[in-house]
């Protein structure tokens, strides 16, 4: 089993306004939570090459990230730490 974490308390405290501000819709965080129980359930392998999240790798200053989509307007970027 795998497990998904804010990279910081900041990041929380940040999702967390964006929730309250309503810039998070409700839609949203039901698909962010359904993106974090695919990863905890089957890792991030299980989304690669998924149309549906649209994963890829980060370059640049992301290097080591990776990007999964929940809208059109909205991403989820994350690091795989130690499997």
């Amino acid at each position: 089993m795998w497990s998904v974490e804010f990279e910081s308390s900041q990041v929380e405290k940040e999702v967390t306004l964006l929730i309250k501000k309503k810039k998070l819709t409700a839609d949203d965080q039901a698909i962010i939570h359904a993106w974090v129980q695919q990863i905890s359930l089957h890792g991030p392998e299980s989304i690669r090459g998924d149309f549906k999240w649209a994963d890829h790798r980060l370059r640049g200053e992301w290097e080591g990230y990776r990007s999964s989509a929940f809208s059109n307007r909205g991403r989820i970027i994350y690091k795989i730490v130690e499997k």
